[in-house]
């Protein structure tokens, strides 16, 4: 058995499993919401500090609400992986995901790797990234040999 037809046998359950650490992911968000809050209230003295704190609050509360739906579409795209709309569907939620590794490494200070649930979702966020990755680049891969293996028809 060839690496691609195991990455694409292993493909529904890896997708699954990306929904499920996705789901994970927006948990740990909302459980961190109050930590994050608490934190920043000790950090700002100013005027204006119960705004700054709203807003990330509200922001906080929407990634982690948002993370949930991602990783739903995610885990049910992986139950019907041979479909085509739920591998179109697994594969923009694969390049979504690509994006919040990027945008954390190139947003975030290095000093906030010091709290332990932010390397938590650091980790889930990673370890998402490239199960979905070995999941798609099997199917991709598996559908890519069905096709060309398939004779041409002549008229």
């Amino acid at each position: 058995m060839s690496r691609v037809s195991t990455l694409a046998g292993w493909a529904p359950r890896l997708t699954q499993a990306t929904g499920i650490l996705l789901i994970l992911l927006g948990i740990i968000h909302l459980i961190a919401t109050p930590f994050l809050i608490g934190w920043s209230s000790r950090q700002l003295r100013s005027d204006h500090a119960s705004l700054v704190i709203a807003a990330m609050r509200l922001n906080h509360i929407l990634v982690g609400i948002l993370l949930l739906p991602l990783g739903v579409s995610t885990f049910w795209s992986g139950k019907a992986i041979e479909q085509s709309w739920a591998l179109r569907l697994a594969t923009m939620n694969a390049i979504i995901l690509l994006c919040l590794p990027i945008l954390l490494v190139t947003t975030m200070p290095l000093e906030s790797l010091d709290a332990p649930l932010f390397r938590l979702a650091i980790l889930v966020l990673i370890a998402a990234c490239l199960v979905q990755l070995l999941a798609l680049a099997g199917v991709w891969r598996s559908r890519q040999k069905e096709s060309s293996s398939i004779p041409a028809r002549r008229p």
